[in-house]
């Protein structure tokens, strides 16, 4: 027989059975009350776990097989005490699964993983003060433990409230998760799954809209670096810039394993490169294509076609941003740079300004010498053609280049050029170490064809004005905060010569104010003059050139000039002389000034010499009409003539001896 009390075990299994049952079927409700208690305990926050107005059903649900089951009509945590927002988070219609696995790796300290969560619609508040104090941090005392991880996510309608005082940046996002298979008791698909989302903003000043879908396993599903690539386009707008992009990244949070294809235009590439710390010039408006890659702290991008004006390139670059300071590298070429387009950069107007209204034409906007400061760059340059900005210069074709920032200082150095059947070559240095930059430049031209160069509208078969072979070197160096502070500080020397050189006859003839000459050369034609010689030896100082040597000889006249040119008030102030070596019957003949400023030059006659042969001729007319030709008639100036071409041949014979590989033979 059978005791009474040998049923007891069994019948306690089956009381306590029957009450999990029980409690299975009505979601342990009286549970709900200590569950809200423990939440406000850890996160140090007001926690509310209840319906707003429905008191006829439960509010709250748990369910212990299988796993953790929260479901509850309303769940809200409060901001913290310092915040103004209603508060932290509010959802309603939520539904939790937890695996008791997870529950209890997160009890030994890690990282709680969240198998899945669903919501009708949820309201975040996230918020960071200029102290570095975050909505998102607990507020009570310890370490902080890691935000948990959702591995399974189902939102129908949400909304995040973002403000950060630190970053200058405040939006509103809305977003929504779904998929086409939504089981309320099977977690959902990650590959069905489709994240929406469309958030307007500001950051600094700029307003900005972004709209992004992601198809696939939520950025914060996975492991950095261990998850499956996402699906993801994105189209964003800040100010009157614009970014899209479609591709897949790994992990999304911190952009990394990011893979894919994007089209950028805006403004300035300086708008784009403040917010990526990477260091761009103010340019006109651009817009650009290419490959994005990430991994890590390396970017790796391939720009497929970039329109910056009207100058068009491409390129390869890597930068990384775990080197100090970060580092661009990689290569820049293209078919066509326009040099008007980089005016900006150095403070000048684009080409669009009218600078005959301007008082001074040299720019004066302070350059950005922190941001030459803010990274490290080297990269290959190599141009098919590139713009000088006046249609009275011929283009350089091609033009390379090896640029390199480090620390603070810019170099262009091996620069190589070709322009009218000549080349260029040197080096140009910026460095912006300090608060006043110092700028060195080091340049040679050789074998330029003057007549190919300078663009000379001339009637058909007409020679051109000038031709011969320029050659010259220029060594200057300066400092200043801008282009105009540089330029009125400059130091050094420019020299400039010509061979196998002519001179359109006509030009001297009216250089020399010989008016019957003038008018025989332009009737006759205009048969050019062989230059003898041809030399410009300038000195520059405090920003002022002064020509120790500035010769033209040919076999009809000699031409010289001396003065200055002030690059620090942007005024002239030169004096041109022709002295012929040949008789002429009637000629003005006076020196030339050009004065003014450079934005608007002024030519007139030194009225000293005209006016004596004017008045002498107004004279000698009274007495008889003929005789007033007597002051006009110009025997020449052979002595001082042959004076000046005598110096200008022999600083060329010593510029010859220098240019030997042995300099000058000793005798």
């Amino acid at each position: 027989m059978i005791k009474p009390w040998h049923w007891a075990p069994a019948a306690l299994v089956l009381i306590l059975g029957v009450g999990f049952a029980v409690g299975e079927t009505m979601g342990w409700p009286f549970l709900a009350g200590p569950l809200q208690s423990q939440l406000q305990q850890k996160l140090g926050r007001n926690v509310r776990l209840s319906a707003a107005n429905d008191k006829d059903q439960a509010s709250v649900a748990l369910h212990f097989w299988g796993g953790i089951r929260l479901q509850s009509r309303v769940l809200e945590i409060g901001a913290p005490s310092w915040s103004r927002a209603p508060y932290f988070l509010l959802a309603q219609d939520v539904d939790l699964h937890l695996r008791y696995s997870d529950v209890w790796r997160a009890w030994q300290g890690q990282q709680l993983v969240v198998q899945a969560l669903a919501a009708r619609k949820l309201t975040v508040y996230l918020e960071r003060t200029a102290d570095g104090h975050a909505s998102w941090l607990p507020t009570t005392t310890g370490a902080a433990s890691k935000p948990p991880r959702v591995q399974n996510m189902d939102l129908l309608d949400g909304t995040v409230h973002y403000t950060d005082v630190p970053l200058a940046l405040n939006f509103e996002a809305q977003l929504s998760l779904s998929s086409p298979a939504l089981s309320s008791s099977t977690p959902l698909a990650p590959q069905n799954r489709v994240l929406r989302s469309t958030a307007r903003g500001h950051y600094r000043q700029d307003a900005f809209q972004i709209t992004l879908q992601s198809t696939g396993a939520l950025p914060w599903e996975v492991e950095a670096g261990q998850g499956t690539p996402v699906a993801v386009k994105l189209a964003a707008t800040l100010g009157q810039a614009s970014l899209n992009f479609e591709g897949a990244v790994r992990d999304f949070l911190h952009l990394n394993g990011l893979d894919g294809a994007f089209r950028v235009q805006g403004p300035s590439l300086a708008v784009i490169g403040e917010p990526l710390g990477v260091t761009l010039p103010t340019t006109p408006a651009f817009n650009a294509s290419g490959q994005v890659q990430r991994n890590g702290a390396h970017w790796t991008v391939a720009l497929h076609n970039a329109l910056v004006g009207s100058s068009q390139f491409r390129g390869d670059f890597v930068f990384d941003k775990a080197a100090t300071p970060p580092r661009l590298s990689g290569t820049l070429n293209g078919t066509r740079l326009k040099m008007a387009d980089l005016a900006p950069a150095v403070g000048a107007p684009g080409g669009a300004s009218n600078s005959v209204t301007r008082a001074k034409v040299l720019p004066t906007r302070p350059f950005d010498l922190a941001s030459l400061r803010a990274m490290d760059a080297d990269l290959q340059i190599a141009f098919k053609q590139v713009d000088t900005h006046t249609k009275w210069l011929e283009p350089l074709r091609p033009f390379k280049t090896h640029l390199t920032l480090n620390k603070g200082v810019l170099t262009l150095s091996n620069i190589e050029a070709r322009t009218a059947q000549g080349h260029l070559t040197g080096t140009l240095s910026l460095n912006g170490q300090r608060n006043t930059a110092q700028w060195v430049a080091d340049l040679n031209w050789n074998g330029v064809q003057l007549q190919r160069w300078i663009h000379q509208e001339r009637p058909e078969g007409r020679p051109p004005y000038v031709s011969g072979l320029l050659k010259g070197h220029a060594k200057v160096h300066g400092q200043g905060r801008s282009t105009a502070e540089i330029l009125a500080t400059l130091e050094g020397d420019i020299d400039a010569s010509v061979v196998h050189g002519t001179l359109s006859h006509l030009l001297v003839e009216m250089g020399g104010l010989d008016v019957a000459e003038s008018l025989g050369v332009y009737f006759q034609g205009d048969n050019p003059l062989i230059l003898d010689c041809a030399l410009a030896d300038l000195r520059v100082s405090a920003g002022t050139l002064r020509p120790r040597l500035l010769v033209l000889d040919t076999g009809d006249s000699t031409l010289w000039a001396d003065g200055t040119v002030s690059l620090a008030s942007e005024k002239l102030d030169l004096r041109t002389v022709v002295a012929p070596k040949d008789f002429s019957v009637l000629t003005l003949r006076a020196p030339l000034r050009i004065q003014g400023s450079f934005a608007h030059p002024l030519v007139t006659v030194e009225k000293g010499p005209l006016g004596m042969k004017l008045g002498l001729a107004l004279l000698l007319g009274l007495v008889n009409p003929l005789a007033a030709m007597l002051p006009l008639v110009d025997t020449g100036n052979v002595q001082e003539a042959d004076a000046s071409a005598a110096k200008c041949k022999a600083r060329m014979h010593k510029k010859l001896q220098a240019a030997q590989p042995n300099g000058p033979r000793k005798r």
